[in-house]
């Protein structure tokens, strides 16, 4: 179900009209003539739908898609709809990108294939909703959505939905994690490299509220069948440490080591191994996030979040068994990129011995 949870804002136009035609980007040092800078709510090419603190931007030089900036997928390069050198760039005819904060509920909904995800059902999902579109026609364009119910783990990600013939049907683009982003999606005015400008398809048109089990619905509908195998209940290997997992004590996550070509289906993340390969079209690895677990069909092993970091590291093949000589290896890596995690430990050990 689609529930409207924003009030249309009046008098927008204006947002439409403050691109100025002028190409290249501005090349312009944060600081410089900041003074002199009108605010992007100003006559911006933004629109007002998508002027809210929790996006951030990116600067594009015009008829492009990707960032130059170095960096720019680090949160601390994100820039506020208020940056004066956003407002600036985009005076000058420059392109933008956009990506959810941390904590944001907002979903970028990329639609690569128009037919199939309304067959799916997913027209009436998006049909009120902002969205926008370099195509005349259509056939691709971008929906954004609010989201509130969207699982943490998919945060810092972004996720490709595809059919039985491994074409890519939608993409999801969820908000940022606590380091990086999910992928950034350029913004609605700026220039695509065919020629057009991305069009809104309703001014008027809020960022409306969806629920997960809805995208679900429509990712089941998208790939059913993609790989008939499901992921056995029991014959995981996972590795002990001193009476905690190693997952827990180092905060590991199944999802800091996604399969190649990763796609949703279900609750599963599916792809291609992201070590040995896969012969499959659909590839040979589930991921359960919720669960924190990984499956290879081809080994016809399970490991956790653990297991699966030493797999992809090289520490050990898929297939083979945590035993010590490999946990030795894992913790000599993991303490040189994690050394808070035994100071915090030793920390922890003297000051129980001093209530004793």
């Amino acid at each position: 179900m689609v529930h409207k949870s924003n009030v249309k804002k009046q008098n927008h136009a204006a947002t439409l009209k403050g691109c100025d035609d002028i190409s290249g980007n501005s090349g312009i040092r944060r600081g410089d003539f900041e003074d002199t800078i009108p605010s992007v709510s100003h006559g911006s090419c933004i629109p007002w739908q998508m002027q809210c603190e929790n996006l951030l931007y990116v600067l594009i030089p015009v008829g492009e898609k990707g960032p130059t900036e170095k960096g720019w997928n680090q949160l601390s390069q994100g820039r506020h709809v208020s940056d004066p050198m956003l407002a600036l760039h985009l005076k000058l005819g420059g392109n933008y990108g956009y990506y959810p904060a941390p904590g944001s509920d907002i979903l970028s909904i990329d639609v690569d294939d128009a037919v199939s995800f309304h067959d799916a059902g997913g027209e009436e999902l998006v049909r009120d909703t902002f969205r926008y579109s370099a195509w005349p026609d259509w056939h691709k364009y971008r929906a954004v959505v609010h989201c509130p119910d969207i699982p943490t783990h998919f945060f810092g990600h972004k996720l490709s939905i595809r059919n039985s013939l491994e074409q890519t049907v939608v993409e999801l683009f969820f908000p940022a994690g606590m380091e990086k982003t999910g992928g950034q999606c350029i913004g609605p005015s700026s220039l695509h490299p065919n020629g057009n400008r991305y069009e809104i398809h309703d001014p008027d048109a809020p960022i409306m509220t969806i629920r997960w089990t809805d995208i679900e619905t429509i990712t089941k509908h998208i790939c059913p069948d993609t790989c008939s195998d499901s992921i056995p209940d029991d014959g995981y290997r996972i590795p002990e440490s001193r009476g905690k997992t190693i997952t827990e004590r180092y905060g590991l996550l199944v999802m800091d080591n996604l399969p190649l070509e990763p796609r949703i289906a279900g609750n599963e993340i599916r792809g291609k191994h992201p070590v040995h390969g896969s012969t499959s079209p659909g590839g040979n690895v589930a991921m359960n996030p919720a669960k924190g677990l990984v499956y290879c069909f081809r080994c016809s092993v399970g490991y956790d979040a653990a297991g699966w970091d030493a797999v992809c590291r090289g520490i050990m093949p898929c297939g083979g068994t945590y035993d010590s000589d490999v946990m030795k290896r894992h913790l000599d890596l993991l303490n040189k990129e994690k050394p808070e995690v035994l100071f915090l430990e030793r920390i922890a050990w003297k000051k129980a011995r001093r209530r004793r």
